[in-house]
């Protein structure tokens, strides 16, 4: 009897599921795309990831932009599966990524970075909202840099308006964010509905 074929796609959508069920927080488990410029986004990626654009979600607190972004990474780890594709991404919140930059005794720090500016695909939730050290605006700016100059897709949320946002990251990074795809959602906070 001949082994059975190996098939890649299976074996990616098994894992896309794997990935999900493991990396996705529990309040995000159910998210979906259904903003129709984050969908073209998500597209996008699929179509070719080194030529699409960063994208930034903005609107107020509890509107759902992290919502929408799990719902982008589900999308895009399931129809990357679809192609027989993996993907190597990385998600935290900007609170967390300064957390994790902030210089500790065990120098685990210095490497803190590392996996950010690597990953084919980043998403960093509320930009902004972190206190930022000299040290951590320096590696917040390290990372965008990165990933614009090298055209690494990364995925943002933040519910600052365009001037506190600027002042909260500065204008170097502000910048570098600007010619991505800006995509405002509006609404109030359903975290306060019944």
């Amino acid at each position: 009897m001949a082994p059975a074929e190996f098939d890649v796609i299976e074996f990616r959508r098994d894992q896309a599921e794997q990935v999900i069920a493991n990396h996705i927080p529990p309040r995000f488990e159910d998210a979906t795309v259904d903003h129709p410029e984050i969908a073209a986004w998500v597209e996008k990626f699929l179509a070719d990831p080194k030529s699409c654009p960063t994208l930034l979600v903005v609107g107020p607190t509890g509107t759902g932009k992290t919502w929408q972004l799990y719902g982008a990474l589900k999308a895009v780890l399931r129809g990357l599966a679809e192609q027989g594709l993996g993907l190597d991404f990385r998600a935290t919140s900007h609170p967390d990524l300064n957390d994790a930059m902030r210089p500790k005794p065990d120098q685990s720090h210095a490497y803190a970075l590392e996996p950010f500016l690597k990953a084919q695909l980043v998403l960093i939730d509320d930009l902004g909202t972190g206190k930022q050290s000299e040290w951590t605006g320096d590696g917040l700016y390290r990372l965008v840099d990165h990933r614009w100059s090298r055209q690494l897709p990364s995925m943002f949320t933040t519910n600052l308006t365009a001037a506190k946002f600027t002042e909260a990251v500065g204008d170097r990074v502000a910048s570098r964010l600007a010619d991505g795809v800006r995509v405002p959602i509006k609404g109030e906070d359903r975290r306060w509905k019944p």
